[in-house]
C-alpha cells in the first residue's frame, strides 16, 4: 500500500524552465512580460537571439518547459523550429507571428507538427494558459516519477523479502540433511562395539602373567582373537559410516555458505547494471536453487560456451534464474519418470556474435499449446498455488535489461525450454 504522502500531489510548485528564442529582453511586449513576472514562483528564462543558438541549448542537455520564438521578423524561423521540436523533447513551442500574417483574424491559432503560432493580440493570453499547462505537466511528471520511484523501492523490498524466502527455503533443506546426518553419526556412536575393545583389554590385563595360557586354554580367553577379528572389522565399518555422514556434513556446511555468499555478494550490486558473466551468474543460480542429493534424480548438462560479457542487474537476474530454475525443478517433479535431464547453454546467437544466448532446457511435464502464448501474461498460471506475477515480472526485467526470452515446449510431457537473449557490448567484445 501507498504511503500517505503518495496519494495526493506535493503542495509546493515547480518553477517552470522557459526558453526565448528570437527576442531581445528589453523588446519584449510588457503584456508578455507581465505574464512572466506573474508566474509562481518565478520561471528560470533564457533568452537566446536566433533557432540555431536555441537548438545548440537544448543538444548541450538543457530540458525546458516552454519555448517562446519570435517569428515576427524572420519567414524561416518557423520552419527551422522543425529542428528544435525533434530535440525539445516535452517541451511546448510557441510562435508569435504579426498580425498581418494572420490575414487579419486577430482572433485565429494556427497549429502544426511544431507547435503553435499566435498573432500578437492573443499572445499574452495563450501564454499564459501554456504556462499554467506546463506547470500542470512539469507537476504531473514529478509526481509520476516519485510515484516511480517509491514503487521501485517496493519492489526492492518485494524482492528482498523473496530473497529472504529462498535463503531461507535453500538453507532449510541443507540443514534437513544435516540433521539426518548429525543423528546417523549420533546413533552409530552411541550404539559402536569400540566398548568391547576396552572389556577385552581388561580381561587381557587381568591375565597378563600367563597371557599365553589364557588365550589358548581358557575358554573365555580362546573367545578373544576370533573376537577381535570381527571387532575390527566392525569397528572399520563404523568408521566408514561416520566418515561417510562427516564428509556430507562438511558439503552441506560449504553449501550453506554458498548459499550466503551468493547472496550478500548479489545484494551489493543490487540494482545496478553491471557487466557480468551469464555463466557465473547461471551457476550461483543453480547453488540456490538444487541440493545435494538432487543429483541422484536429475542429471545436469552444463555447455558454457567461451561468450563476452552483458550489461544486465546482477541481483536481478539471479532471482529470474533462481525462478526459471525453480519452475523448471517442479515441472520435472510432475512428470513422473526414473531419471530427468536439465540441459543448461550459454552461447553467441546463431553465430552472431552481437548477442549472446542463455537456455534452460528441462525434461519436465511441459506446456499445453494452448498455454504457450499466455505464459507472461500477468495473472496467468498452471499452478494451483501460483499467483501469475513471476514469469511476466521477469520478461518485463529482462526487456528492461535490453534482453528478450521466449518460451517453447512441444507440449504435455515433452519439457519446456526458457531461452534468454541479451546484447553484447562493443566494449565487451574488445575487452
Amino acid at each position: 500500500m501507498l504511503s500517505p504522502d503518495c496519494q495526493s500531489l506535493p503542495a509546493t510548485t515547480l518553477s517552470l524552465d522557459v526558453l526565448m528564442v528570437g527576442f531581445h529582453e528589453a523588446e519584449l511586449p510588457s503584456s508578455c512580460r507581465s505574464v512572466l513576472t506573474s508566474l509562481e514562483p518565478n520561471p528560470l528564462v533564457e533568452w537566446v537571439t536566433t533557432v540555431q543558438k536555441g537548438i545548440t541549448q537544448i543538444e548541450s542537455g538543457h530540458r525546458y518547459d516552454v519555448i517562446v520564438l519570435d517569428c515576427r521578423k524572420e519567414e524561416g524561423e518557423w520552419g527551422q523550429a522543425c529542428r528544435m521540436q525533434q530535440d525539445r523533447k516535452e517541451a511546448m513551442i510557441i510562435g508569435i507571428i504579426s498580425i498581418p500574417k494572420m490575414d487579419g483574424g486577430q482572433g485565429r491559432i494556427v497549429e502544426d507538427v511544431v507547435g503553435c503560432r499566435i498573432g500578437e493580440a492573443l499572445a499574452p493570453a495563450i501564454l499564459k494558459w501554456a504556462f499554467q499547462r506546463a506547470q500542470e505537466r512539469k507537476q504531473f511528471l514529478a509526481e509520476q516519477e516519485r510515484l516511480r520511484s517509491q514503487l521501485g523501492e517496493a519492489a526492492y523490498k518485494i524482492e528482498m523479502a523473496d530473497v529472504a524466502s529462498t535463503v531461507l527455503h535453500n538453507v532449510g533443506n541443507v540443514l534437513t540433511s544435516v540433521t539426518v546426518a548429525a543423528n546417523m553419526v549420533e546413533s552409530v556412536v552411541d550404539q559402536s562395539s569400540v566398548i568391547l575393545v576396552n572389556r577385552m583389554a581388561e580381561l587381557i590385563k587381568a591375565h597378563d602373567q600367563d597371557l599365553g595360557t589364557y588365550l589358548t586354554e581358557d575358554p573365555k580367553g580362546k573367545r578373544i582373537p576370533p573376537s577381535l577379528e570381527k571387532l575390527g572389522t566392525h569397528l572399520i565399518e563404523e568408521q566408514r559410516t561416520i566418515l561417510k555422514e562427516m564428509k556430507g556434513l562438511v558439503r552441506n556446511i560449504r553449501h550453506m555458505k554458498q548459499i550466503i555468499a551468493s547472496h550478500q555478494a548479489m545484494a551489493k550490486s543490487a540494482g545496478q547494471a553491471e557487466q557480468i558473466s551469464l555463466a557465473n551468474v547461471l551457476s550461483h543460480a543453480m547453488e540456490l536453487s538444487f541440493q545435494p542429493g538432487d543429483e541422484k534424480w536429475i542429471t545436469i548438462r552444463p555447455n558454457y560456451q567461451q561468450v563476452p560479457t552483458v550489461l544486465v542487474d546482477q541481483h536481478q537476474l539471479l532471482q529470474i534464474l533462481v525462478n526459471l530454475l525453480r519452475n523448471a525443478k517442479q515441472a520435472m517433479r510432475q512428470q513422473v519418470q526414473d531419471s530427468h535431464d536439465l540441459n543448461l547453454s550459454v552461447k553467441y546467437q546463431d553465430d552472431d556474435e552481437a548477442s549472446v544466448v542463455m537456455t534452460i532446457q528441462d525434461s519436465g511435464i511441459g506446456i499445453a499449446p494452448e498455454h504457450l502464448s499466455k505464459m507472461f501474461t500477468r495473472g496467468f498460471t498452471t499452478k494451483t498455488d501460483g499467483n501469475g506475477i513471476g514469469l511476466h515480472s521477469s520478461i518485463l526485467a529482462i526487456q528492461n535489461m535490453g534482453g528478450s526470452m521466449q518460451v517453447q515446449s512441444e507440449g504435455v510431457g515433452r519439457g519446456a525450454t526458457f531461452t534468454l537473449t541479451f546484447p553484447v557490448q562493443k566494449e565487451a567484445v574488445s575487452s
